[in-house]
């Protein structure tokens, strides 16, 4: 299954050569809010990607992008079935969406089992 994450750049350029960090996660999102709890959040639609990526702290004057991840059904299966991946409907935005979130106990599967890469296409025009 792809899913789409958007963050600032160099967030998006941490995560593509080393994998997720559990360490700089939790630092990050110490003191803010979140819709699920601390964790990754992936969203089903690119789209969807593009606009929080618009909202991603560090993209002030930095810049940002959409990176996909490729899980294999079997392991996002398996961790929906031990608690540490949860499908979810956005909730305070102005449209309908789904999401995933990932506990950080699911970075090592994650960084073994995932693929990450850069989002090829563009961000969509809003006009």
């Amino acid at each position: 299954m792809i899913l789409f994450h958007g963050t600032d750049l160099d967030s998006a350029l941490d995560i593509l050569n080393n994998g997720l960090d559990a360490t700089k996660l939790i630092a990050f999102q110490l003191n803010r809010p979140t819709q699920l709890g601390m964790g990754w959040y992936a969203a089903c639609d690119a789209e969807v990607a593009w606009f929080f990526a618009s909202l991603a702290p560090g993209n002030t004057g930095r810049g940002y992008t959409v990176i996909e991840i490729n899980i294999p059904e079997p392991i996002l299966q398996q961790l929906i079935a031990s608690r540490f991946a949860l499908r979810h409907t956005i909730a305070n935005v102005p449209f309908r969406a789904q999401q995933y979130w990932f506990d950080v106990a699911a970075f090592v599967t994650l960084n073994t089992h995932a693929a990450f890469r850069p989002h090829t296409r563009q961000e969509p025009s809003h006009e």
